[in-house]
């Protein structure tokens, strides 16, 4: 149909041709049909995205399923063929057909694809050979493939297409030109035979095409890329354009985009990865030598800080590769912190999953919003043409550096696609909310290992979304490693439970063990094993109560003064700050630290880089000696640091357990330089809690008296209240304990969150009811936000689809964020000026209620600047919230909102302090 006697429909247009100045530069529409569905039926050939468990599913033989996800994705763009579509760019060229001004372009063409299928296919389909053609089951190989552009197309919910009709946008010229192209394309693409599918195939391919969507955005990616696909506009056969330009450039294009297949090493002791582990831990062992079932399974291991649960998980994460069950990984963090340091951890191993290949490299990627500020993700992108570099995997080659395709590193979208990849949790859990691109982020965890660490550290909303994403991985064939040191027996077999059932093994009631360590085992079969906790992290904590700040300001100056290093762990950023700046008043100011959330994201970066040189793993006695740090819950589980004492206000006992964690938390010698025999030779570790006293009978207010404003972020007072118990009562933590041992970890985590709330004192039950509530309205608000995978990729999997992360993947985290502007000479420039990514280095977080607008004042003063900065920098275009800041004479930034309840707020920032008002 493309031999030039008919006009013919363009897909892309360009500027002016080299060849021929002035004349349009365009892609003639089934060409590129064919570019998008030879890169699909290329990227069929990695294992990775392998449609072998559909076909599977679905009784059929591979072959003859890839060649209709080929066939219906050569269909994908059956929108562009409408007239409206065509009129976009008016008299491009003779040779195509001309506009017609009466048909608008309203809706977009994956939408008016499926008018194409619904008025005119699925009731008189080409003969195809596709039997029933108005079968449901079509329709969903067709949804998937017109739905590239990261949604499923728009269509109304009781019948009707959004009331549209296909006259409105196509000439009967136009769907005659479709319907002939399909017809066409079916006589070489598709095979005979094409057996009949029943209701219960129906159901399988719901479940599987949300794989088949992801697919189609990936080709249809690849397929865009003009240097891969240059412009053409001479007509050719479809046959001969497929067979000697658009399948070979497809293999070209891929590879091109760092997406090969890596073959995976062997190891006969994959410890043996890790060239400092002279002596595998017990968790280790149990990761190496446990018995692996032949399908998807999930781990959950459970053991101390300390332990070696990361590179018991990946061990663990490269047997599983090793048996063929997965072809990368991802590691889900809590926070970005977190995966910053995660990510320099995997980078010094990544490579040893695969065997060495001159010509391609596994790429490792950091996924998370601010990782363009992580110099050493940004440095190892490789920009095209570059050589990978590197080719040594020996377990002691210590020069091997982290590389990463820049194809896949220039949108977040595409994160999860690279073989290694290090992120915070959102981004994974992004593949079961309805946010554009979803199906792509799937399919990039689709033959992964998913790795969720610090699994305990999740609220009811992420929980829930969670146990949607264990549920989704199940059904895709994928393997799971959990980790925790806290997790509740309760929350333990939830996880378990929504992963079996995506296996589609449910109804058998999991047993509760106690036991602790544990590593337990899901699949088929569910096994658990006690594992022993190595002798170094086996440890006494004692735990003294502090009932005043005073009391706690004045044990940290004692302490500091004798040349202990301490750090006080506040629930609030306004309590942080007060005892920061009260110790500033007793101690060198050099010696104090403040580490909060709300410095701009550059300062934030320099406070982390500090904390861990004076705190950290390698920091020396001379650099501790005196120290004190101030923060907030970020430094739960954001930095790998120790400290001789530490305070900590009343939180949830999970929470103080994994403080706890922090403190002497590498062997030291006496006078505080790293133990080189890893024996700790300090005095016993001793955590100090600010608690009000947990009396039989407390008082209403028992917890907001002492902290007035840590009450919001703790509102459940009642099981603070059993936790302070249960510590005081044991004065001490135990890690890991004995099975009724008082202070045993496990003991102390049950005997908060295995209570009914009738164990708590009459006047806290309230506030514990009424937060159980709020935790149960978020558990169902998670339940509303995540999609409804088994109705298979449409729109009614979803009441609403939203742009890539304005769904929240966190709730109670309603932040703007603010880029702070120092004005100077008339003009703004960004806080963090002269640094790289300045505007996204002078970003801070605040709470949305904080700041609704500027201050009329200020947008007055600098309508104009903020004018010229918007013009000039894309991401400073509205609706971004630009804060401009003016140095008085003390050198304090100050500036002026509207908070939302209209009241002016002066908002002040120093970069010791952070963003105040």
């Amino acid at each position: 149909m493309c031999d030039g006697t008919v006009p013919t429909y363009f897909s892309y247009w360009g500027k002016a041709s080299p060849a021929a100045e002035g004349a349009a530069r365009y892609h003639l529409l089934v060409f590129h049909a064919l570019d998008v569905a030879a890169c699909g039926k290329t990227l069929l050939e990695l294992p990775q995205f392998s449609l072998k468990p559909l076909a599977d599913d679905l009784g059929w033989p591979l072959p003859l399923v890839e060649r209709l996800f080929v066939f219906f994705l050569a269909q994908h763009d059956l929108g562009k063929f409408a007239r409206a579509f065509q009129g976009l760019v008016p008299d491009l060229s003779p040779e195509l057909v001309t506009s017609d001004p009466t048909k608008r372009y309203t809706h977009r063409h994956d939408t008016l694809g499926w008018l194409v299928w619904q008025e005119v296919l699925a009731e008189d389909f080409p003969d195809a050979g596709l039997p029933c053609p108005d079968h449901d089951f079509w329709a969903v190989w067709m949804r998937s493939a017109v739905g590239h552009h990261g949604r499923p197309p728009q269509e109304a919910e009781a019948g009707g297409l959004l009331s549209l009709s296909i006259k409105d946008f196509f000439l009967r010229e136009d769907r005659l030109a479709a319907r002939a192209f399909v017809e066409e394309i079916a006589g070489w693409l598709l095979s005979e035979g094409v057996p009949e599918p029943g209701r219960d195939q129906l159901k399988t391919l719901c479940r599987h095409a949300w794989r088949l969507a992801g697919l189609a955005v990936l080709a249809d990616w690849l397929g865009s890329n003009q240097e891969s696909f240059p412009y053409r506009s001479r007509p050719r056969a479809l046959p001969e354009y497929w067979q000697a330009q658009a399948v070979p450039q497809a293999g070209k294009a891929v590879r091109q985009a760092g997406l090969s297949a890596h073959a995976i090493r062997q190891w006969a002791q994959p410890a043996k990865m890790f060239p400092y582990l002279s002596e595998p831990t017990p968790l280790q062992r149990y990761a190496a030598e446990v018995e692996l079932e032949s399908g998807p399974q999930l781990f959950l291991l459970e053991d101390v800080t300390g332990a070696g649960k990361t590179e018991a998980a990946l061990i663990l994460a490269q047997r599983l590769m090793q048996a063929g069950l997965a072809q990368g990984l991802y590691f889900a963090l809590p926070s970005m912190a977190t995966a910053n340091q995660m990510y320099q951890r995997v980078g010094r191993v990544y490579r040893q999953f695969y065997e060495a290949q001159p010509q391609t490299q596994p790429s490792l990627i950091l996924a998370h919003g601010a990782r363009a500020l992580v110099d050493g993700f940004r440095q190892s992108i490789l920009q095209p043409g570059e050589q990978p570099g590197d080719y040594s995997y020996a377990p002691d080659d210590a020069s091997a550096t982290a590389q990463c395709n820049a194809w896949l590193a220039d949108n977040r979208k595409k994160a999860l696609l690279a073989e290694v990849g290090v992120g915070t949790l959102d981004q994974a859990l992004l593949a079961v909310l309805p946010a554009r691109h979803q199906s792509l982020r799937l399919l990039g965890l689709a033959g992964k290992v998913l790795l969720v660490d610090e699994v305990h550290a999740y609220d009811p909303y992420m929980m829930t979304l969670l146990r949607t994403l264990l549920t989704a991985h199940g059904r895709q064939g994928g393997s799971v490693i959990l980790l925790s040191a806290t997790l509740p027996l309760s929350a333990r077999e939830e996880l378990l439970a929504a992963y079996r059932f995506g296996l589609g093994v449910s109804g058998e009631v999991l047993p509760e063990d106690r036991r602790y360590p544990l590593a337990t085992q899901v699949g088929k079969a569910v096994a658990s094993q006690a594992c022993e906790t190595r002798p170094q992290v086996r440890r006494q904590v004692q735990v003294r109560a502090l009932h005043e700040e005073t009391g706690a300001l004045a044990l940290i100056v004692e302490e500091a003064r004798a040349g202990r290093c301490i750090c006080w762990i506040r629930n609030t950023v306004e309590d942080a700050r007060r005892a920061y700046a009260a110790l500033c008043e007793a101690l060198p100011a050099g010696d104090l630290a403040l580490f909060h959330s709300r410095f701009a994201m550059g300062d934030r970066l320099d406070i982390e880089d500090r904390v861990l040189a004076d705190f950290g793993k390698h920091s020396s006695g001379d650099g501790r000696r005196g120290k004190v740090l101030v923060g907030t819950q970020v430094l739960e589980q954001s930095l790998d640091f120790d400290v001789d004492l530490m305070v900590s206000d009343l939180a949830p006992v999970d929470l103080l357990i994994q403080r706890a964690g922090r403190l002497q938390r590498h062997a030291r010698l006496a006078n505080g330089d790293p133990a080189a025999d890893a024996a700790e030779r300090r005095e016993p570790p001793v955590l100090y809690l600010l608690t009000p006293e947990p009396v039989d009978a407390p008082a209403g207010d028992w917890y907001a008296a002492l902290f007035p404003k840590a009450c919001f972020v703790y509102p459940n007072a009642g099981r603070l209240w059993l936790g302070a118990r249960a510590l005081l009562h044991a004065g001490c933590i135990v890690s890991p304990g004995e099975q009724g041992q008082p202070g045993a970890v496990r003991e102390l985590v049950e005997a908060v969150y295995g209570e009914a709330t009738e164990a708590i004192p009459e006047r806290l039950q309230r506030a514990s009811r009424e937060q159980e509530g709020k935790d149960l309205a978020r558990e169902s608000q998670a339940h509303f936000n995540a999609l409804r995978l088994d109705k298979g990729y449409c729109e009614e999997s979803s009441a609403r689809w939203y742009e890539d992360g304005s769904v929240p993947t966190r709730l109670g985290d309603e932040s703007l964020t603010l880029y702070l502007a120092e004005a100077v000479a008339g003009e703004l420039r960004p806080l963090r000026d002269g640094a790289n990514h300045p505007w996204e280095q002078s970003a801070v977080h605040i709470d949305a209620r904080k700041a609704v607008n500027l201050a009329p004042d200020w947008q007055r003063r600098f309508a104009g600047a903020l004018q010229t900065l918007r013009s000039r920098y894309r991401l400073l275009e509205e609706p971004a919230f630009v804060l401009p800041l003016v140095r008085g004479e003390n050198g304090v930034l100050t500036g002026r909102v509207l908070d939302k309840q209209g009241q002016t707020l002066e908002m002040r920032y120093e970069p010791v302090i952070g963003l105040t008002w």
